[in-house]
This record gives C-alpha cells, sequence and structure tokens, in this order.
C-alpha cells in the first residue's frame, strides 16, 4: 500500500514526464517550470480558487487560430490546471465528482460547489502535490545535451 505522499508523486512524475518530449520546445518546458514554481506561492497568498481561475484562464486559447505543431502561450498554464485538476477531482480527493452529477467536472466546478472544509482539503492537497511537480519539472523538463543551438561534429 502507498503512503499519499507516493500517490502525489508519482502522480506528479507521470504528468511531468508527458512534457519530456522532443516536440515540446525548450522555452515551454521552461515556461511549465516557472509556472509550476509559481503556482504554490499564489495558492498561498491569494487561494486555490483564485489561483486555478487565474490558470485556467490564461491556459484559455481558441484552437483554431494555432497552426499545428505550434504551442500556444497558454499551453504551460493549461497543462499545469489540467494536472491539479485532475489530481484534485480523483475518487480519493475532495473534489471528487459527485455520483448524482452528470456532464462534465473539473476543479472550478468542485471549488465552486464544495463546502469550506473540502476547501482547505483541497488547498493543503494542492499545495503538498506542486511540490513534487516543481521538484520533478526541474529534474526532467532541462535541456538536453544534443538539444542546443550549435552541435559539435566528428569532424570540428
Amino acid at each position: 500500500m502507498q503512503t499519499m505522499q507516493q500517490k502525489r508523486a508519482r502522480y506528479a512524475m507521470v504528468e511531468v514526464l508527458k512534457l519530456d518530449d522532443q516536440s515540446i520546445p525548450q522555452k515551454v518546458k521552461d515556461e511549465y517550470k516557472s509556472y509550476a514554481n509559481a503556482l504554490p506561492a499564489m495558492i498561498h497568498m491569494n487561494g486555490l480558487g483564485q489561483a486555478a481561475a487565474f490558470y485556467k484562464a490564461k491556459g484559455s486559447v481558441k484552437q483554431d487560430k494555432i497552426k499545428k505543431g505550434e504551442f500556444d502561450k497558454g499551453f504551460a498554464y493549461r497543462k499545469l490546471y489540467e494536472l491539479l485538476s485532475g489530481w484534485l477531482i480523483q475518487a480519493d480527493q475532495p473534489y471528487r465528482k459527485p455520483e448524482n452529477h452528470e456532464g462534465s467536472w473539473d476543479l472550478m466546478k468542485g471549488i465552486t460547489q464544495n463546502n469550506m472544509h473540502d476547501y482547505r482539503l483541497a488547498q493543503a492537497e494542492a499545495q503538498a502535490l506542486m511540490d513534487w511537480v516543481k521538484k520533478f519539472a526541474s529534474a526532467y523538463l532541462v535541456e538536453s545535451a544534443g538539444s542546443g543551438e550549435k552541435t559539435v561534429t566528428e569532424e570540428e
């Protein structure tokens, strides 16, 4: 049986590793790391609801305006919101989807439709999860040695 910390760590690592992809530019990965580092302070200062709403808004972009293979400015914000939402609406979390609810369910619905006790639990859980996200983003979303501008060949 895993501890809650182990479950958080596993979830954070799986989600961060989804971004460790050659098709995602290093600039986008760096933005993700920066926004991941900023999110816990924003949650602490403004609360989970305000921080989540900010990240959701910054991550909202009209997909029809983006060319295939390009990344919009809100990509990193959107991925962090999705990560947080995905964790906090799981079955053993404060904002799990109610059994009688039909339709989609996400973090913002959980925040606006639950009580203050659940809000406090979710806020503490978000902070604990983000500790892992920050660590894994710093560890895995680094520029690989072969991805720099200049590559060294055997002839040089």
